[in-house]
């Protein structure tokens, strides 16, 4: 081998390296979208070249992401305070740090008064994700949890619920995909947009490389810019 060969490999090796040091920050992402998690977790890797991205749907696999060992998470600032973990950088969209929630339901907007049945996307466990759904609604109902946006709308289908709880600015997707006749109710209570929170070594670095994220893939996630 060459002395010129030699230098080349080795230069390449030390990129490889480089690229591999650049990417070792962790940042688990537990985030519902219209679209799904694998290709979340592709637009996500892309948009954030040096850290490594996974991507869950799922509280367990939350839960056990978590457990494996992180540097930052992304994820609803309701599911961190249920894990006693303060969110540090905010998602922002329009200036707000939260969002409005909505009803949806077939041939009208659901009447409040006479739901008995809510489905709702499970963002905690069982007890928790119960108390969110009527503390939004304003009342006691049944909670039919689902893991996926998409999993909403067969609950109205099958009659399985009076109505689906989703953020408002998921409406128009669903909407999209159906051929009911879907309204919107929107509920005065608002949530908090995904946040950023360190939970490890290079929790900073990760924090501080996530909170660049812009463009298709923040828009996805409800935010347009972070403090």
């Amino acid at each position: 081998m060459s002395t010129k060969v030699a230098l080349g490999a080795g230069a390449v090796a030390l990129l490889h390296a480089s690229a591999a040091a650049a990417r070792s920050a962790k940042l688990l992402v537990f985030v519902q979208t219209g679209i799904k998690q694998r290709a979340l977790q592709q637009l996500l890797q892309y948009a954030l070249p040096n850290l490594s991205v996974t991507t869950v749907g799922r509280v367990a696999d939350f839960g056990r992401g978590l457990a494996e060992g992180q540097d930052a998470i992304l994820t609803l600032p309701i599911v961190m305070n249920a894990r006693g973990i303060a969110p540090q950088v905010l998602g922002r969209r329009g200036g707000a740090n939260d969002e409005p929630y909505s009803l949806v339901g077939a041939n009208g907007p659901p009447a409040v008064a006479s739901l008995r049945t809510v489905g709702a996307i499970d963002m905690l466990d069982r007890a928790g994700t119960n108390a969110l759904v009527q503390n939004l609604v304003g009342k006691p109902v049944k909670v039919e949890r689902v893991t996926k946006v998409e999993d909403l709308l067969p609950l109205l289908q099958l009659s399985r619920a009076d109505a689906v709880l989703l953020p408002s600015r998921l409406f128009s997707d669903l909407k999209a995909t159906s051929s009911l006749n879907l309204e919107q109710r929107e509920l005065p209570m608002r949530l908090g947009l995904p946040a950023l929170a360190s939970v490890g070594a290079s929790g900073a670095e990760a924090v501080a490389q996530a909170s660049k994220l812009t463009g298709k893939a923040a828009q996805l996630l409800g935010v347009d810019s972070w403090s």
